[in-house]
Formats: structure tokens, sequence, C-alpha cells
């Protein structure tokens, strides 16, 4: 009789096929007791089970928060034919009734630390709570072979579980980190940018430089090395993405959605305004840098490393230009603080409206009122300052705006929840 069986087609379990016996129950949940444990917060302590009985399996829902899918449905209670795909949490199991095969044993690849940097201060205990950095569903990217074929391996006692995000230079996974039992996201420089001694410094200086920054509204590395031939640095793995699917599918412009973007503001703002005490500009601030956990709370992103558009291996993209000052896109000037404003505030514009800020000849950007018309005039204010084309007319530091937004939350009439 074929055996029934669960092969992992997505996600991270500590096997990569789950035989399912007709002699007893197969149970699923966050926890290490049951048959099929999955550490993620996306799945509850008793979340499923499976049971085979005279070659029928059926797999019942244990009224978990995030549901039970078979071929993208929740289910209360189904019986399983054979190719069915079974979600639960971030795994993807397909149901097999064919005759087992042995999994194929994988060596981890050798690893070489060149960074070890201090773990956060506010780093989470619990398994499961991490966050993680991703590109988004609104600019899902396309991974060559090459980048895919990584999933699965281990980088540094990190088992790659998929790719979430790419860049010119980098493409991030997800991962998960055996010795410290996270979830993580890993950020490895590509075959190109390996081979440039440019890139390279670039890479190891700023991971360097980020590790020695140390605060709560910033995403610092947990560490970074060299596993064989890639460069790679890790980090906490945001749950809910970046600004870009916060934001950009929000379903309705109202006050609630205003000043949750207010909020995220202003940690951002307190990361800048500690990174310039240590003389760290930012220098590249836009959607994709701004980071939510799973509590929707922010975190910048790449604080320490050269974020310009004349970094090696850069590139002056449409998207990225919209974000730019324009004494950055003319490359007049140096990057100053009142460059790292006027960014924030073509970001804030994103989040208000969902759109990229559009400029005109006069690199000017308009008000966001007639995309968004709940925007209050306070709130028009302290934006049209951040996005003045004179740098000397922008905020003159963090705290005087971080000082402004906080009277317009005071001021105005947000929701209570």
């Amino acid at each position: 009789m074929p055996q029934a069986k669960f092969v992992v087609v997505a996600g991270f379990v500590s096997r990569q096929e789950w035989p399912l016996p007709e002699d007893r129950d197969m149970t699923i949940g966050r926890d290490r007791r049951r048959s099929i444990p999955i550490m993620s917060r996306r799945v509850s302590r008793d979340h499923a089970k499976v049971a085979t009985r005279k070659g029928i399996t059926t797999i019942e829902d244990l009224g978990s928060k995030t549901g039970t899918l078979v071929n993208n449905k929740k289910i209360k209670q189904t019986v399983l034919r054979h190719g069915d795909r079974v979600k639960i949490g971030d795994v993807v199991f397909r149901f097999s009734s064919e005759e087992a095969q042995p999994p194929k044993e994988e060596a981890p690849a050798a690893s070489r630390p060149l960074v070890i940097s201090p773990k956060p201060a506010s780093e989470p205990e619990e398994p499961g709570s991490e966050i993680l950095q991703a590109g988004g569903d609104l600019a899902a990217p396309t991974f060559s072979e090459r980048e895919l074929a990584l999933v699965g391996r281990t980088v540094a006692d990190i088992r790659v579980i998929a790719p979430i995000a790419k860049g010119r230079r980098t493409v991030v996974y997800k991962g998960t980190h055996s010795a410290r039992n996270r979830v993580v996201a890993l950020k490895v420089l590509n075959r190109e940018a390996a081979r440039d001694a440019a890139v390279i410094r670039w890479f190891v200086n700023g991971v360097k430089r980020a590790a020695e920054l140390k605060h709560e509204d910033m995403l610092v590395p947990m560490s970074g090395g060299r596993a064989g031939k890639l460069m790679y640095v890790f980090s906490a793995f945001m749950e809910k993405g970046n600004a870009l699917n916060v934001f950009g599918a929000r379903s309705g412009q109202d006050m609630a959605a205003i000043k949750r973007a207010l909020e995220a503001l202003v940690h951002v703002a307190r990361a800048l305004e500690y990174a310039q005490t240590q003389n760290v500009l930012h220098g590249g601030i836009r959607p994709e840098k701004i980071l939510f956990d799973e509590k929707s709370r922010p975190k910048l992103l790449g604080l320490g490393f050269n974020n310009t558009c004349a970094a090696p291996g850069a590139v002056k993209t449409q998207e990225i230009v919209a974000y730019l000052s324009p004494e950055q896109v003319s490359g007049a000037t140096e990057p100053t603080p009142a460059t790292d404003v006027f960014s924030l505030g073509a970001t804030f514009y994103y989040m208000l409206t969902g759109k990229k800020p559009r400029r005109d000849h006069r690199q000017r950007i308009a008000s966001p009122k007639p995309i968004n018309p709940a925007i209050p005039d306070s709130i028009c204010r302290i934006l049209e300052k951040m996005l003045m084309t004179d740098p000397a007319k922008r905020y003159p530091s963090y705290g005087q705006f971080i000082h402004d937004v906080r009277w317009a939350l005071r001021g105005e009439a947000w929701p209570h929840a």
C-alpha cells in the first residue's frame, strides 16, 4: 500500500518529509511535543490533526487562529487527496500517497566569522517573536536560478527558507538560525557584487559601522561574515514587511491611517537623531527602508551603510530618485542632515497617500491634500517644511520636527483605537 506523507514545499520545519502512519494520529502545532512542530507565531500550539485510516487521510483544524488551508481554502475537516497542498502558518506541505523516497542529506556549508556584533539590548527572547525584512508584495522581485539554489542550504547555522527581496548588490532570504532558535533575515552579496572589491569594502564597512550603533528604533545586524564564497549579514526578521506594504495597500485614507503614519515617523526620526549624534547619516531613506515588526513598531534599516548613489554599485533608478533631495538629484553638494529630512518627508508623503511623490520642473512636491483630503492642515505644514527645496529652510533638527509632530498628534481629533 502506498505510504501517505507530507513533503515540505515551502517554509521551515526540522525535516523535509513526514510519514503519516496509520497506527497513530499526527498533531501539528507550535510546540516541540507535537508530531510535526512548527516554531512560528502564525501557528497555534494545537493547530491541526492528521489521521490516516485504511488508506484514507483526513486533516482537521483544531480551532487555530490563522486557520488550516487546503489548496488555498480554509477547512474545518477534509479528506486529503494525492497532490493536495496544505498550508499551516508559513509552511506549505504537499500531500503524497505514493511510495516514499528517502530524503537527501545535505552537508552544511563551512563558515568563517568576519564580523560579530553584540546582541541588541531589546532582543526578543521567545522564539517566533522576531521581525521580517522584506521587499513587499507591491514589487515582488524575480529571482534567478542561482539565487533560488540557496534555498534549503545552511549558511553559518542559518537554514535558508526562501528569498524575500533583492537589490542591485544583495539578495535577502528568510531563514532560521539553529543556535539562536529564531527566524532571521539573511542578506548576501550577489555573485556580481562579490567580485567587486569596492562593493565588498562597502558591505564589510557598513556591517561593522552598523554593529556599533545601538538604538531601539533601528534594525541592527546580529552578525555577519563569510561562508564559503558568500558574504553575509543577518538581522531579526520583520513580520509585517516595509512601509510599501503597510501604507501602500491601505484600504481608505482615514484619520487612523494618518495617525499610524505620524507615529511611525516619530520612531524613525528618533533613530536618525541618535545616528546624527554618532556622525552617521542615512542618505537613502525611502519606504523600503522602514520595516515593521509583529507589533507594527517601525525600525529603520540601513544606518551605518553608505546608502547614497555615490556608493559602489549604486544606481539612480526612478524609484530611488523619487525620494532623493534636490541636492542629491543634482549631485551639487554632499549629503547633510537636511538631506535625510527631505527624504524622510518624501517617504512620509507616500505613507499619507500610498503614492510615490511627484515633482515639478523646480523639484517641488505638491501638497498631498488632493490625494488624501483627510490630512489635517497642521500635518501638511509639517510636510511642507520637510520638503523645502532649499536645505536651509527645512527642519534644523529632529528634535524640533518631533516636537511639531507630537503637538499635531495631541491637537487633532484622533481615533482612540
